[in-house]
């Protein structure tokens, strides 16, 4: 999708702003920041709708469900002088269901490209560049796409573009000097980055709803920790088998297979969006086949590997 100004004078304004004067106070590094530009944290305006209006908006105009609607990744990408006009294509991280670039910037021969046909899996890592070193030679992109036919959008500043940043292969040729504010959104509760301003709240949540007990944790709804990435099992020399969940920038943490148990119910299985009373009593011991316990739910709640929402 390209629409041209898309967004008001006022908001465009505030991103020129933002570019301008506050940038090098809010830049963001870490493992999943990558590529030859320098990326800061955008601050939305305060008297802007967030999260109510781009929600809504992606929402409806993707077929995705508001009510678990997450904003993933808010940046300001400002493109090296020196970067390379002709870059591989990428995929954007899992947690990137919807990729929506504003144009801040866009020097002359600046452009998107897309490859909307091609090799159109769900890039399963959050890890943009983990993507393309788990491929067999031939489905890396330099190969896979040399003869695909690239989709071209010539941007200017205020426009908006919005992809499937997870699922398609894409790239800005001639990016250098060029300013772009990507927010990346799903409809998964998927916040790897902790970058939704509403995901620490939701963590106070949990917490509030561990510490006062019984009452309120039978109505709490039990979702996967937003911060909560993979669960992984490890086969050591000796043959010994380890599980463990990774939440972003903690610790792995180890389990038991009724807690994997757990996580697979809560994730996409027989409990999924159930509350913790429900969990309790249909799952634990009912009959399913999952070895599930209240003690568990709380012990993973604990650490980020759920949320407790009410």
């Amino acid at each position: 999708m390209h629409i041209r100004n898309g967004v008001t004078p006022e908001f465009y304004e505030a991103l020129l702003d933002f570019a301008e004067r506050e940038f090098g106070t809010h830049q963001v590094e870490g493992r999943a920041i990558a590529g030859a530009k320098t990326q800061a944290l955008y601050e939305f305006p305060k008297d802007t709708n967030f999260p109510g209006e781009l929600f809504d908006v992606v929402a409806e105009t993707c077929a995705l469900e508001r009510d678990t609607m997450t904003l993933s990744e808010r940046h300001v990408k400002w493109y090296d002088d020196d970067a390379d006009p002709n870059p591989t294509a990428h995929k954007d991280r899992l947690a990137s269901q919807v990729s929506m670039g504003i144009s801040i910037e866009v020097p002359e021969g600046s452009h998107l490209v897309l490859y909307p046909a091609a090799e159109v899996e769900v890039n399963p890592f959050n890890i943009s560049g983990a993507l393309p070193k788990s491929l067999q030679p031939d489905r890396r992109p330099d190969v896979a796409l040399k003869d695909a036919e690239g989709i071209e959008i010539h941007d200017q500043p205020t426009d908006v573009m919005m992809f499937r940043g997870s699922a398609i292969w894409h790239l800005r040729r001639r990016p250098a000097g060029s300013k772009n504010l990507y927010l990346k959104l799903n409809d998964s509760n998927s916040d790897p980055l902790g970058e939704d301003p509403t995901t620490p709240e939701r963590r106070a949540l949990t917490l509030s709803a561990l510490r006062e007990g019984e009452a309120k944790l039978e109505s709490t709804r039990v979702m996967l920790g937003r911060r909560m990435d993979t669960v992984t099992r490890i086969y050591t020399r000796n043959g010994e088998q380890i599980l463990q969940a990774d939440v972003w920038g903690k610790d792995p943490v180890r389990l038991t297979e009724s807690q994997f148990d757990a996580i697979r119910a809560v994730g996409a299985g027989q409990g999924a969006g159930l509350t913790f009373g429900t969990l309790v009593r249909e799952l634990a011991g009912g009959g399913t086949g999952l070895n599930l316990s209240r003690s568990d739910l709380l012990w993973l709640a604990e650490r980020e590997v759920f949320d407790l929402i009410p």
